[in-house]
């Protein structure tokens, strides 16, 4: 009897199949080159269960389908990766198709609650509505007033070092800079490093990370079963709802342009003659915002570590209605379309030779969406101005101040594409004071 039903439902689940991949929505993803989808799990299988290789192994997929657009069934979810940057023009400029992917939502609502970046819909409208005015442009001002301030109090610390894990010194500068200039609060996270908020929130990543390749993700009563679960729970009591991912994002990308800049002796000479004919004589003066505009190598450098190494590996909306992309193909509704950076990134029909860091590439004319680290359009990070003072002010005050190196043998970074690419031995540099 148990066979006889173990083969009904084998032929039942055969039936299913047979009959979904004759739908409407299915005939319209079959016009993008994908492999055929196994029941239950999709192209799972393709992805391997290890969370944190499962960028790497989407890229060698889109290598695998030509470099271009292409599809992949997650579980029962269906997914459509786009590189080309006029279809993510479309998406990002779209007025409507503004909800975030499923898969995303489920691992960080737990841990950061209907936030600004986890809500849909008209919560997020009123949230973003509430939020806007604290990143005014007219504000910049104080803001770098604000980021410079922090950076007396960082360089007490690195001052007394001459190795440094930048993650360890910039998430807590960050941090205390944003509860400062947004929240008039402060923090004083500097004078605490190894505040286990910080752990919480890499832990943070991981988790995030692990359930947005879960297959059983969307069983909540089989989910609160699993050791997963636990560990989100106690991560959510640390983080006490405090927003992680607005400064993380921006440590990340800060501590991964001091790495570039390290790595790369004549870039850090040229950012380093940069500043000198902005100040002058004056090589210790903080920057304004005037200044900060005229950093425009500077600039160039922080794009191409983000290029280079991409804070956010991909983005991505979950389709309410068909939406059909520059070529005249269509991604039905009920479809997550993932933005795919990590492969537009490293595209040679977009970046000439995407295997060499070289700044001056933005100096060139290129597509408006060929990088948008900072996303676009309706639901673009509310942030970014603040973020590129923060970077760039930062980065600024330090390369005017410290020699940068990489730390020797045995350190390079351990990158991992999670959440956000990190690395999970730290970023580990060498710093030297200037002698002018």
């Amino acid at each position: 009897m148990f066979y006889l039903l173990v083969v009904i439902g084998a032929i039942l689940l055969c039936v299913y199949c047979v009959l979904q991949r004759c739908t409407r929505n299915w005939k319209m993803l079959r016009e993008y080159p994908g492999d055929y989808p196994l029941p239950i799990i999709g192209n799972g299988l393709q992805l391997g269960f290890d969370s944190e290789k499962s960028s790497d192994k989407i890229f060698n997929l889109w290598k695998k389908y030509g470099m271009q657009n292409f599809r992949m069934t997650v579980g029962n979810e269906e997914w459509v990766l786009v590189t080309n940057p006029d279809d993510v023009a479309t998406i990002l400029n779209h007025p409507t198709e503004l909800c975030k992917q499923v898969e995303r939502n489920t691992g960080m609502k737990p841990l950061f609650g209907n936030s600004l970046s986890t809500s849909n819909g008209e919560r997020w409208r009123l949230i973003r509505k509430l939020v806007t005015p604290s990143f005014h442009f007219k504000t910049l001002e104080k803001k770098i007033d604000t980021v410079n301030k922090h950076c007396d109090r960082l360089f007490e610390l690195l001052d007394e070092q001459n190795r440094i894990d930048a993650y360890k010194y910039i998430k807590p500068f960050l941090l205390d800079t944003v509860c400062s200039s947004l929240m008039g609060v402060e923090m004083n996270f500097l004078d605490s490093i190894d505040h286990p908020y910080f752990e919480a929130g890499d832990t943070a990543m991981k988790l995030i990370t692990e359930t947005y390749f879960s297959y059983w993700r969307s069983i909540p009563w089989f989910v609160t079963l699993t050791k997963l679960y636990k560990e989100t729970q106690r991560i959510a009591k640390v983080l006490d709802n405090m927003s992680n991912d607005g400064h993380h994002t921006t440590a990340i990308a800060l501590s991964h342009a001091l790495y570039c800049i390290a790595k790369y002796p004549e870039v850090q000479h040229r950012v380093l003659e940069e500043q000198k004919l902005i100040f002058n004589e004056n090589k210790f003066k903080k920057p304004n915002h005037k200044e900060l505009n005229e950093m425009k190598y500077l600039e160039a450098v922080i794009k191409e570590s983000i290029r280079v190494l991409p804070t956010i590996t991909k983005i991505s909306r979950h389709l309410k209605n068909d939406l059909q992309l520059k070529d005249g193909r269509v991604v039905p509704a009920n479809t997550t379309l993932v933005i795919f950076f990590k492969g537009m990134y490293q595209d040679p029909k977009i970046f000439s030779e995407p295997e060499k860091y070289n700044p001056d590439r933005f100096f060139s004319p290129m597509h408006n969406y060929a990088l948008v680290p900072f996303s676009s359009g309706p639901r673009n990070c509310v942030g970014f101005r603040f973020a590129w003072v923060a970077l760039k002010a930062t980065i600024s005050n330090i390369i005017r101040r410290y020699e940068l190196g990489l730390a020797g043998p045995g350190t390079e970074p351990q990158f991992v594409y999670r959440l956000m690419t990190e690395s999970r031995n730290g970023i580990q540099l060498n710093i030297k004071r200037r002698v002018y």
